[in-house]
Protein backbone atom coordinates (compact mmCIF):
# COMPACT_ATOMS: atom_id res chain seq x y z
CA UNK A 1 0.00 0.00 0.00
CA UNK A 2 1.61 3.55 -1.20
CA UNK A 3 1.57 5.59 1.84
CA UNK A 4 -0.25 9.10 0.93
CA UNK A 5 2.45 11.26 1.79
CA UNK A 6 4.71 9.34 -0.86
CA UNK A 7 6.20 11.91 -3.60
CA UNK A 8 4.98 11.67 -7.29
CA UNK A 9 7.13 11.07 -10.13
CA UNK A 10 6.65 15.13 -10.67
CA UNK A 11 7.93 16.30 -7.33
CA UNK A 12 10.84 13.82 -7.61
CA UNK A 13 11.50 15.18 -11.19
CA UNK A 14 11.49 18.92 -9.65
CA UNK A 15 14.64 17.70 -8.28
CA UNK A 16 16.56 16.53 -11.29
CA UNK A 17 14.58 18.25 -14.40
CA UNK A 18 17.04 17.23 -17.09
CA UNK A 19 16.05 13.03 -16.32
CA UNK A 20 13.01 14.20 -17.93
CA UNK A 21 13.95 14.63 -21.57
CA UNK A 22 12.31 12.68 -24.18
CA UNK A 23 15.10 10.21 -25.04
CA UNK A 24 13.08 9.42 -28.17
CA UNK A 25 13.55 12.45 -29.75
CA UNK A 26 17.68 13.14 -30.70
CA UNK A 27 18.87 16.78 -29.82
CA UNK A 28 15.39 17.31 -27.40
CA UNK A 29 15.94 20.02 -24.92
CA UNK A 30 11.79 20.11 -23.81
CA UNK A 31 12.34 18.99 -20.66
CA UNK A 32 8.97 17.04 -19.44
CA UNK A 33 8.66 17.47 -15.68
CA UNK A 34 8.01 14.46 -15.00
CA UNK A 35 8.85 10.79 -15.80
CA UNK A 36 7.08 8.90 -18.04
CA UNK A 37 7.67 5.89 -20.92
CA UNK A 38 10.09 7.83 -23.15
CA UNK A 39 12.05 9.14 -20.64
CA UNK A 40 15.65 7.91 -18.90
CA UNK A 41 14.54 6.75 -16.46
CA UNK A 42 11.36 5.62 -17.31
CA UNK A 43 8.04 6.19 -15.17
CA UNK A 44 8.02 2.40 -14.01
CA UNK A 45 11.96 2.51 -12.70
CA UNK A 46 11.62 5.65 -10.88
CA UNK A 47 8.96 4.35 -9.39
CA UNK A 48 10.61 1.72 -8.13
CA UNK A 49 13.58 4.46 -6.95
CA UNK A 50 10.67 6.27 -4.71
CA UNK A 51 8.79 2.92 -3.41
CA UNK A 52 12.48 2.34 -1.81
CA UNK A 53 12.91 5.97 -0.73
CA UNK A 54 9.58 5.72 1.30
CA UNK A 55 10.38 2.33 2.74
CA UNK A 56 13.97 4.33 4.16
CA UNK A 57 11.73 7.19 5.43
CA UNK A 58 9.54 4.60 6.81
CA UNK A 59 12.78 2.41 8.71
CA UNK A 60 13.86 6.13 10.01
CA UNK A 61 11.10 6.72 11.89
CA UNK A 62 9.69 3.35 13.73
CA UNK A 63 7.27 2.40 10.60
CA UNK A 64 4.68 5.23 10.60
CA UNK A 65 5.07 8.99 9.73
CA UNK A 66 2.28 10.50 12.51
CA UNK A 67 -1.24 12.13 9.85
CA UNK A 68 -0.64 14.99 12.73
CA UNK A 69 0.87 17.58 12.93
CA UNK A 70 0.55 17.76 9.37
CA UNK A 71 4.15 19.20 8.31
CA UNK A 72 5.33 15.72 9.42
CA UNK A 73 3.76 14.35 6.33
CA UNK A 74 5.38 17.04 4.18
CA UNK A 75 8.78 16.60 5.17
CA UNK A 76 8.82 12.92 4.58
CA UNK A 77 7.57 13.99 1.06
CA UNK A 78 10.94 15.90 0.96
CA UNK A 79 13.27 13.53 2.12
CA UNK A 80 11.81 10.63 -0.04
CA UNK A 81 11.88 12.86 -2.89
CA UNK A 82 15.51 13.70 -2.40
CA UNK A 83 16.43 10.33 -1.41
CA UNK A 84 14.72 9.08 -5.23
CA UNK A 85 16.33 11.81 -7.11
CA UNK A 86 19.68 10.83 -5.22
CA UNK A 87 19.27 7.26 -6.32
CA UNK A 88 18.20 8.28 -9.89
CA UNK A 89 20.98 10.76 -10.35
CA UNK A 90 23.76 8.25 -9.14
CA UNK A 91 21.88 5.38 -11.21
CA UNK A 92 21.76 7.31 -14.50
CA UNK A 93 25.40 9.23 -14.98
CA UNK A 94 25.45 10.88 -18.22
CA UNK A 95 29.03 13.08 -17.37
CA UNK A 96 31.12 13.19 -14.05
CA UNK A 97 29.23 16.38 -12.86
CA UNK A 98 26.12 14.13 -12.42
CA UNK A 99 28.19 11.93 -9.97
CA UNK A 100 28.72 15.65 -7.99
CA UNK A 101 24.98 16.25 -8.30
CA UNK A 102 23.62 12.76 -6.95
CA UNK A 103 26.14 13.62 -3.86
CA UNK A 104 24.62 16.92 -3.33
CA UNK A 105 21.29 15.53 -3.34
CA UNK A 106 22.27 12.55 -1.16
CA UNK A 107 23.50 15.04 1.20
CA UNK A 108 20.13 17.06 1.57
CA UNK A 109 18.08 13.79 1.36
CA UNK A 110 20.31 12.61 4.52
CA UNK A 111 19.81 16.15 5.64
CA UNK A 112 15.68 16.10 5.22
CA UNK A 113 15.93 12.89 6.57
CA UNK A 114 17.34 14.42 10.24
CA UNK A 115 14.76 16.81 10.13
CA UNK A 116 12.21 14.22 9.94
CA UNK A 117 13.41 12.23 12.69
CA UNK A 118 13.97 15.14 15.36
CA UNK A 119 10.31 16.53 14.42
CA UNK A 120 8.79 13.25 14.65
CA UNK A 121 10.53 12.36 17.74
CA UNK A 122 9.67 16.00 19.41
CA UNK A 123 5.82 15.89 18.30
CA UNK A 124 5.38 12.30 19.59
CA UNK A 125 7.37 13.17 23.19
CA UNK A 126 6.82 15.54 25.82
CA UNK A 127 10.01 18.00 26.72
CA UNK A 128 13.23 16.69 25.52
CA UNK A 129 12.07 12.78 24.98
CA UNK A 130 10.27 11.83 22.00
CA UNK A 131 8.65 8.92 20.50
CA UNK A 132 11.48 7.21 19.00
CA UNK A 133 14.16 7.56 22.36
CA UNK A 134 13.81 4.42 24.52
CA UNK A 135 12.19 5.17 27.87
CA UNK A 136 13.09 3.41 31.22
CA UNK A 137 12.00 2.92 34.33
CA UNK A 138 12.95 1.97 37.19
CA UNK A 139 11.10 1.40 41.31
CA UNK A 140 11.73 4.47 43.55
CA UNK A 141 15.00 2.89 45.57
CA UNK A 142 14.24 2.68 49.49
CA UNK A 143 16.01 4.00 52.38
CA UNK A 144 19.35 2.22 52.86
CA UNK A 145 18.25 1.95 56.41
CA UNK A 146 15.89 -0.81 55.57
CA UNK A 147 17.94 -2.85 54.92
CA UNK A 148 19.73 -5.37 56.90
CA UNK A 149 23.32 -5.06 57.44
Amino acid sequence: MAEPWAPTLEQVADHIPTRTRDSTTPGSDTLLMTFNADTTPTDEQARRYIDSAVAEVLAAVAGTVPATPTYLRELARKAAALRAAADIELAYPDRDADVEVAAQLDQRAKDALLRLVEAVSDAGGTGTEGSLLPVWSMPVPGWPGDYPV
